[in-house]
């Protein structure tokens, strides 16, 4: 939003973020933004390098520029039941899968483009594998020959008081639920044993209290979760073949990171991970639990650096514990769900890089994040939650509020060449908290603010006063060279991102564009509860500009406070050092009210649309300099097209589709947007 209206400081000048300085001085800057970034301004496909252009439009958005003279432009940019004991353990499949070898390349889950399953897996997870068999087998006897010698009666205490009989090392929590009601075992997430969370098939060992948590619990849906990230886990490995590291539950949801030596992940992949995810589900692998000595597992786990830190550098007992569900173990204090089956639906809904243990030293990662319920039903609703939360975003709403208020967002380079900050002033004035280095022996910086680049862009085409006002709003990271002592909070920082905007208009025009901006400020502020206090900054001692141009720019700031009704302060000498200069472009011709008509229908439809109101050009020229800047579709119009309420339409290519009313070429616009051609410059 205009920010530099808001709060604390109100900008003096013709408007916006920082700058309307002399227009005098616009036509020189053009020569200034770095080698490869000059050229038009606009366009979507085939565009030339530009010194600001406009971002590129999504698939089937169409852009339209209107050009007048006798003529108008437009163009296209662009659970089970049963018995207690009835739900039966999963048959292992894995060692089948493990003796398949590599004849073939399994194919399944590589649609969408995204990576198909290993085939054969990596060595190491047959590896792990046939250690764990054997520590297994040795454990599963152990605990046999326990049950068999040490058992003895025990009462396992319920939440409502009741005491249930059982017997330790033999007797398991959901055995206990199953006694109770098979629904209740069924719909069962997690045991709470003595207060701490107990695997449901994990017998227990002495009296004791037993509570059975449902997915609704806090601790339920992180025990949920994390055994889902368990199982997003193996169809990682089983995908990616790298190291697992963290995969831990989060707030809503759960993630898991991986090192990958080559490559990263991507959204692509989305699809055949979630298919494999539901493949490992529907095998309802069982999570075994297993202690294991540290140093047993530092060998399990030689392959792979990350786990062997955390043994190394975590676990300070001689023991820990790993789990098992299909081919993948991992170290994990548990507990989990009883097998994979009993998570009803998962999806992978995210991607990112980070670093080990969030250190910027420490080697990248790739993590994928997941959300997982137990019932379809909450995941349609999380679904149509997620989408709602979008449309509620602030980046959104303000992104609708500007377009709603005429302005056009723009994106501008990152990095200018010094001489543009000379050019403007702001080198004299602001170089030292600017960063700046050396190129090729020239001296550029990163942009401070957004002024020059909109400089740039209005003067990139020749401009009519008839385009005035003209509004830009720029979303780019600006990048300050703040002293360390001065950085605070939110308010100053090194690099940031602020709703940046600019308006360049006439003299006459600041009064009503003023009222305008403090119009959209208290619309915003009063979204979220805001208040504000508004200051009125006059000229500094050091200023740039004639002294009578400040003055009506400052009586017209006034006058639109004064109307706005709310309290304000005058801050005399605070005001910037660059002043407001305006340069008015000769009238144009008679056709110029309906293109700019014409226009405003297109906006508001959701189009890109631009004007050519430059009545120096011809009609043919104009036309030509649609066609080289790529504007799809171009709209002509003249006094025929006036007195008709129609447009003539060509494409860039020059392909004439001939003359239309502008609802009907609107709607057909729409048509192809939704249809996403490729092909929409033939189909119009």
């Amino acid at each position: 939003m205009p920010a530099k209206f808001t709060e604390q400081r109100q900008q003096s000048l013709v408007q916006g973020g920082d700058c309307t300085w002399g227009l005098n001085k616009v036509k020189r800057l053009h020569q200034l933004v770095p080698s490869g970034t000059r050229g038009a301004a606009a366009g979507t496909q085939g565009v030339r390098p530009t010194a600001a252009r406009l971002p590129s439009p999504p698939a089937r958005q169409f852009r339209v520029l209107l050009s007048v003279g006798g003529s108008l432009m437009s163009e296209e940019a662009g659970g089970s039941s049963g018995k207690m004991g009835s739900e039966e353990k999963p048959v292992d499949a894995v060692e089948e899968k493990r003796k398949e070898g590599g004849k073939k390349k399994n194919k399944e889950g590589s649609g969408d483009g995204g990576r198909a399953e290993l085939n054969p897996w990596p060595e190491y997870i047959n590896t792990r594998l046939e250690m764990y068999n054997k520590l297994k087998a040795e454990h599963d006897s152990l605990l046999a020959e326990k049950a068999e010698k040490d058992s003895k009666p025990i009462k396992v205490t319920l939440p409502d008081g009741k005491q249930v009989d059982a017997e330790s090392w033999k007797t398991t929590p959901y055995q206990i639920a199953c006694g109770i009601s098979q629904g209740l075992a069924d719909n069962t997430v997690i045991a709470k044993v003595n207060k701490v969370v107990w695997d449901l098939d994990r017998p227990l060992e002495e009296d004791c209290t037993l509570e059975l948590l449902k997915f609704e619990e806090e601790e339920a849906q992180a025990v949920y979760w994390h055994s889902s990230a368990h199982i997003m886990g193996e169809a990682m490995e089983r995908v990616y073949g790298g190291c697992l590291c963290y995969g831990p539950p989060i707030e809503n949801g759960f993630y898991y990171d991986m090192y990958l030596e080559e490559g990263g992940v991507s959204s692509n992949d989305f699809s055949s991970l979630e298919t494999l995810c539901k493949k490992i589900i529907k095998e309802k692998q069982a999570f075994e639990r297993l202690e294991v000595k540290k140093e047993t597992l530092l060998d399990m786990f030689k392959y792979n650096k990350f786990k062997c830190r955390i043994l190394n550098e975590k676990v300070n007992t001689p023991t820990t514990t790993v789990y098992r569900c299909g081919p993948l173990i991992d170290l994990c204090r548990g507990p989990h769900v009883r097998h994979t089956g009993k998570i009803k639906a998962l999806k992978i809904h995210k991607n990112s890089s980070t670093y080990w243990e969030g250190k910027a030293d420490m080697e990248t990662l790739q993590r994928i994040y997941g959300i997982s319920f137990p019932d379809p039903k909450m995941l349609k609703e999380w679904e149509k939650f997620q989408e709602e939360a979008k449309n509620r975003d602030h980046r959104k709403i303000g992104r609708s509020e500007y377009r709603k208020r005429g302005f056009q967002e723009v994106v501008t380079p990152n990095i200018y060449n010094s001489r543009l900050w000379m050019t403007s002033g702001h080198w004299q004035h602001y170089s030292e908290n600017m960063f700046s280095f050396e190129v090729e022996k020239e001296l550029f910086a990163l942009k401070p603010m957004n002024c020059p680049g909109h400089c740039l862009m209005f003067d990139h085409r020749p401009r009519s006063w008839r385009e005035l006002p003209l509004r830009v709003a720029d979303f780019g990271v600006l990048h300050r060279n703040e002293l360390s002592g001065a950085l605070t909070g939110l308010t100053r920082v090194r690099r940031f991102q602020q709703d940046d905007a600019h308006i360049f208009c006439a003299m006459e025009q600041i009064e009503d564009e003023i009222k305008g901006c403090l119009d959209f400020l208290r619309t915003v502020y009063n979204v979220f509860g805001f208040s504000f206090k508004l200051n009125l900054s006059t000229r500094p001692e050091k200023f740039l500009g004639d002294i009578e141009v400040w003055n009506q720019a400052e009586k017209q700031l006034e006058n639109s406070l004064n109307e706005f009704g709310e309290k304000w302060e005058l801050n005399p000498g605070d005001g910037a050092f660059y002043g407001p200069k305006v340069m008015v472009v000769p009238v144009g011709p008679t056709c110029d009210e309906y293109a700019q008509q014409v226009k405003q229908q297109f906006h508001d439809a959701k189009f890109m649309a631009d004007i050519d109101l430059d009545p120096g050009c011809t009609l043919n020229k104009k036309i030509r300099n649609a066609q080289l800047a790529q504007y799809n579709f171009i709209l002509v119009v003249g006094e025929k097209e006036k007195t008709s309420g129609t447009v003539n339409i060509r494409t860039r290519d020059n392909k004439v589709h001939g003359e239309r009313t502008v609802s009907e070429t609107i709607e057909r616009l729409q048509q192809l947007k939704q249809s996403r051609s490729k092909q929409a410059e033939e189909e119009f």
